[in-house]
């Protein structure tokens, strides 16, 4: 064993060298030019992707020639055991891994502050085990797609792609990344075994791949479904989004104008303060809240959903955040000596990572902050109540400002920016009806007295599955709120098209979501109303499951399967729909005659 490990450590050295060489020279590079641990997350995604596809391509080429039946026979032809013979060939591809992915990255973590005054937070620590895991995912794909059979191989290797869907941060992510690669293991030993083509032997074996072929098999349906019914209303003229949408749809509401909206959201009444109010849209500027973010950043994330740092001009120092103490480390920009810290009016932490604009505006989970350029402190504006989180930057509305947060739209006057809500506290606000997640859009008006308010729920309606509908919300010169309007808005999407990841398999659309949410990070950004399935879509989906069944356990009796393998085969078949009938049919095809 030690010495195949070794022969296949000698046969990848040289390829090995030269890719971590490379690697180390463009980390060195990119860290003198720039600082490479405060880079959005796009461009860690493309790293990431990096190192997967380098792994698959090594796994690829080294399995791929062991694939050829000659080449398989002597290797497997050894006085080991097929898993040990697995554990020296993967072990040294491992290794060679390690050598072009992490000690790069180890290097320019300890060069970091030579190049001046900057640090490294204890989440970069987890970097080079990060890129590890992401190019060994790769790699275990690669040989899993050189050995297995080519009918179903490459469905099975989509659910290798959690990692990216996955809502875990910091270590919860590592975590995520390591079962993903453990699965991949399992697969991979699986396949490992004299004749590539039959199915797995072991029935633990058996099962993993026939779920993660069957997951494979559902997000191709799902995306070919989604495809195929973009294409067909194109070619016949009836798309939603080319004309076709109904004025009292969803996709007519992410369209229009602001005051159109609001007008539409009026629509229904007669009375004359609607009139009044009709009148007033058309004379008036018409206000929009910027859309709310999707999440804000996590302490102990390895990654930056922006850059957490921002320059004050003035006494030209770049200030960075550090997820360690919860303070901005100050870097003077003409000779990169360190120029302390700065927390919250000085010197005090802050409660979480806060998201920062160029400007020097912070919002975080607990209000909104911003940067004093003639005092050089960071004051806190806004405050918000435990549980409360600030969804997006606040938005200038005249001589006020609203800020959106997860539970309300709240107002304030424009002098808070400048001064704190203490002294210019919130005078008016609109609880939403719904999660903040819903929110799709936020329209609005100022009247003599007070504000009228369109607030569209439609967020996940226009393609899925989500509700959707507005609220218009009349605000009075007391800073009252109460309902003016509601609108129901009509999907265009036909039913089966917005639900089709469900109906297609109840069972795999649960385990995916499930999935995605391991170890997920608190996201109250991202919280939206559990979707209500039409009776219809339901009895469909029972439908498609007991004929799945059914068909597969004809299958394989035709097969001459034995009783408790058909039974095993149609049970996963009724639980998963059509997606393990067709994993079936792919793993288990018919015997030649």
């Amino acid at each position: 064993m030690l010495e195949l490990f070794i022969g296949e450590c000698r046969r990848f050295r040289l390829w090995a060298l030269g890719a971590g060489l490379l690697h180390t020279g463009t980390l060195l590079f990119f860290d003198f030019m720039v600082d490479p641990l405060q880079q959005p997350q796009s461009v860690y995604q493309l790293a990431a992707a990096i190192y997967a596809v380098g792994g698959a391509l090594l796994g690829l080429y080294q399995a791929g020639g062991y694939a050829r039946i000659n080449a398989w026979v002597m290797l497997l032809h050894r006085p080991l055991a097929p898993r040990a013979i697995f554990a020296a060939v993967a072990g040294a591809g491992a290794t060679m891994l390690a050598l072009a992915v992490v000690v790069p990255i180890l290097i320019m973590l300890a060069a970091h502050g030579l190049t001046g005054a900057r640090f490294v937070d204890a989440r970069h620590g987890l970097l080079p085990a990060a890129g590890l895991l992401v190019a060994l995912i790769g790699y275990l794909g690669g040989v899993y797609a050189a050995l297995s059979p080519r009918r179903y191989g490459w469905l099975a290797l989509i659910p290798a792609l959690l990692p990216t869907v996955s809502g875990a941060a910091g270590a919860g992510a590592l975590v995520v990344q390591a079962m993903t690669a453990l699965w991949l293991v399992l697969m991979v030993l699986a396949v490992f075994k004299p004749d590539l083509q039959t199915p797995p032997r072991r029935a633990s074996g058996l099962a993993m791949t026939a779920l993660a072929t069957a997951m494979g098999v559902y997000v191709l349906a799902v995306a070919a479904g989604g495809l195929a019914f973009e294409t067909a209303s194109m070619i016949i003229g009836n798309h939603p989004r080319d004309g076709a949408a109904s004025t009292n749809g969803v996709v007519a509401a992410t369209r229009i104008e602001g005051g159109a909206l609001i007008e539409a959201g009026l629509a229904g009444r007669r009375d004359d303060q609607a009139r009044v109010w009709r009148e007033q849209v058309r004379l008036s500027e018409v206000f929009a809240i910027p859309p709310t973010r999707p999440a804000l950043p996590v302490r102990g994330a390895m990654t930056n959903i922006a850059p957490m740092e921002f320059d004050d001009p003035e006494r030209g120092v770049r200030w960075t955040f550090s997820h360690d103490d919860m303070l901005f480390h100050g870097v003077r920009l003409a000779d990169r000596r360190t120029a302390g810290v700065l927390g919250v009016g000085g010197d005090r932490p802050f409660r979480a990572p806060p998201l920062v604009s160029d400007s020097g505006m912070m919002i975080a989970r607990d209000g909104v902050f911003t940067f004093d350029a003639d005092s050089g402190l960071i004051r806190q504006r806004i405050h918000l109540a435990e549980g409360e989180v600030a969804a997006a930057p606040p938005a200038v509305i005249g001589e006020a400002v609203g800020l959106m947060t997860s539970r309300a739209l709240r107002f304030y006057d424009r002098r808070v920016l400048e001064e704190d809500d203490r002294r210019r506290p919130m005078f008016a606000s609109v609880p939403l009806a719904a999660p903040v997640g819903n929110v799709m859009r936020i329209d609005l008006i100022e009247l003599m007295e007070g504000y009228l308010v369109s607030v569209t729920y439609a967020r996940g309606a226009v393609e899925g599955p989500g509700r959707a509908w507005q609220d218009v919300v009349e605000i009075d010169g007391s800073g009252q709120a109460r309902s003016a309007a509601r609108r129901t808005l009509t999907p265009d999407y036909p039913t089966a098209a917005r639900f089709t990841p469900w109906w297609v398999s109840p069972g795999l659309s649960a385990l995916r979501g499930a999935s995605e949410r391991v170890l997920a990070a608190e996201a109250p950004l991202a919280e939206r109303l559990p979707i209500q399935i039409p009776a219809a879509i339901m009895l469909l989906a029972g439908a498609l499951s007991l004929l799945a069944a059914a068909i597969t356990a004809w299958l394989g009796r035709r097969r001459g399967l034995a009783a408790a393998s058909i039974g095993a085969w149609s049970l996963a078949a009724l639980l998963a729909g059509l997606p393990m009938l067709a994993a079936f049919w792919l793993i288990r095809p018919t015997p030649r005659r």
